[in-house]
């Protein structure tokens, strides 16, 4: 008798035990997801930062900005060329930055393909990212493969 109720306490023992294993199993997955999406947060943030940074660029250099968002063809050259590559360079950094983030964990609601595919119909980065296309793996890959001729 003694020993068939020591069996059904290590049973009723282990029952217990398996459940609140499986409820800790289940707030450590719980947990561990939102560690990952604000890990995510944090990387994506970082890059619309440094996007930001090179907005505030633009803001300093107004004339700069027809080359960065309306299309307009590369006609400058010297110094002036070199700052508004330098801040194309800053800006398809932080979208290639933030594309990569993004595909390699992917959420609903953060996708900076339409980004990516703007910078395409501009003619900075079409030189930027096309003559240097190791530096930007994400992002080379929303343009078209042949080469941009410039003028």
């Amino acid at each position: 008798m003694v020993g068939e109720v020591v069996q059904v306490v290590s049973l009723v023992a282990v029952a217990v035990t398996t459940y609140f294993a499986g409820m800790q199993a289940q707030r450590l997955r719980k947990q561990i997801t939102i560690s990952n999406l604000f890990s995510r947060y944090e990387a994506l943030n970082h890059a619309s930062e440094r996007y930001d940074a090179g907005l505030a660029l633009i803001f300093q250099r107004p004339d700069l900005r027809p080359y960065i968002f309306d299309g307009k063809p590369l006609d400058l050259d010297g110094d002036e060329l070199a700052r508004l590559l330098t801040v194309a360079d800053l800006m398809a950094g932080a979208v290639d930055y933030a594309l990569r983030v993004g595909s390699r964990f992917p959420d609903v609601g953060s996708d900076w393909t339409g980004v990516a595919v703007e910078m395409t119909k501009q003619p900075a980065f079409r030189v930027l990212v096309l003559s240097r296309p190791h530096e930007f793996p994400d992002l080379v890959q929303h343009f078209e493969r042949p080469a941009v001729t410039e003028d």
